[in-house]
């Protein structure tokens, strides 16, 4: 049985088709160091050097004021701390900030239209370190400031909070929401009883293939929050996704989780045929104590594949919801 199957659940809300891309960059900490003041950017010309989630050290002559952003992520988190763009790329899924949605386009996330890009004459680029790698030669050598970005931990979510406030000069209002989400996480998560650890495993499943997240995730982080222990987290790391596992029926089964989460990354329907097909045809899925103990869940992937950003607790609250109804209310995580 599929238990707490949420309306929305099947399109990722942001530009990861799956939670990998932590491990993946190289750099996953961002060292802004502010040299100048906006307006003035001194003699050295320069008002903010920092290094992107690729590695790359990015300079800003003076305060960006015509930002472009390819990420619905991070595009949702710029206006969260009262910034603004000037453009965007079109989104099929996620949640577009209303005065966003009226922004000119440039493409698509996988499809950026470089030339009318560079038409707009932008003073900085934000795109994601898994779809936008492959611009950094044109915008360097047009002279465009490009910063690569991944949003997948609580950790991110703070450092990009603060240097985009840096960027927008909203320093205060990016603090200030940050510490009213970790108010209202720190609430949630003292709700957990003491001592309880129940184990689980989530899986990533696409119409084509189904692995197993091993680290580096938000819905991992965020089950972390709640003292679950991930079985996955020894799990012999996949060559070309660090932060996931193999997907290996005969081995969940050995490890037979309290709990077994699904993410279904892109159309709903056609991740539900996967898990159809793939899982619940299988005797040995059938086996499991999670799934004849109705304690299989499709989670929804606008908050634990693709990161909500301030709506980190409502991620909490959601898969608090469905493994302690009797703390914290309906246990369909609704």
């Amino acid at each position: 049985m599929l238990l707490a199957l949420a309306a929305g659940c099947g399109s990722p809300a942001g530009d990861q088709p799956s939670q990998t891309t932590a491990a993946n960059s190289p750099a996953t900490t961002v060292q802004a160091t502010e040299v100048a003041s906006a307006g003035d950017p001194g003699e050295t010309g320069t008002f903010l050097t920092f290094t992107d989630d690729a590695g790359r050290e990015v300079t800003l002559p003076s305060r960006p004021k015509k930002i472009i952003v390819l990420s619905p992520q991070l595009l949702d988190l710029l206006y969260a701390v009262d910034g603004t763009a000037i453009a965007r790329a079109t989104s099929t899924g996620g949640t577009v900030p209303e005065e966003a949605k009226s922004l000119e386009e440039v493409g698509g996330i996988t499809t950026v239209n470089t030339e009318k890009l560079l038409s707009l004459k932008p003073d900085l680029v934000l795109g994601s370190t898994s779809f936008h790698r492959d611009l950094t030669s044109v915008l360097e050598t047009s002279g465009v400031p490009f910063a690569l970005f991944n949003l997948s931990t609580y950790e991110d979510l703070r450092e990009k909070a603060l240097l985009f406030g840096k960027f927008a000069d909203t320093e205060t209002k990016a603090t200030e929401a940050l510490a009213k989400l970790e108010g209202q996480i720190n609430e949630l998560t003292a709700k957990v009883p003491a001592g309880s650890s129940p184990s689980f495993i989530m899986l990533n499943v696409t119409p084509s293939s189904i692995t197993v997240q091993r680290e580096h995730t938000v819905g991992l982080e965020v089950a972390e929050m709640l003292h679950m222990t991930n079985v996955a987290a020894t799990l012999e790391a996949s060559q070309k996704s660090p932060s996931t596992a193999p997907f290996s029926l005969e081995k969940i089964v050995e490890l037979d989780p309290d709990y077994v989460f699904l993410l279904i990354h892109g159309a709903r329907e056609d991740g539900e045929k996967k898990i159809e097909s793939d899982l619940a045809n299988q005797p040995a899925w059938a086996s499991l104590r999670a799934v004849k103990e109705q304690r299989m869940a499709i989670l929804p992937s606008n908050l634990l594949l693709s990161h909500p950003g301030f709506r980190l607790n409502e991620s909490v609250e959601y898969l608090a919801k469905l493994v302690y109804p009797e703390i914290y209310g309906n246990g369909n995580g609704k």
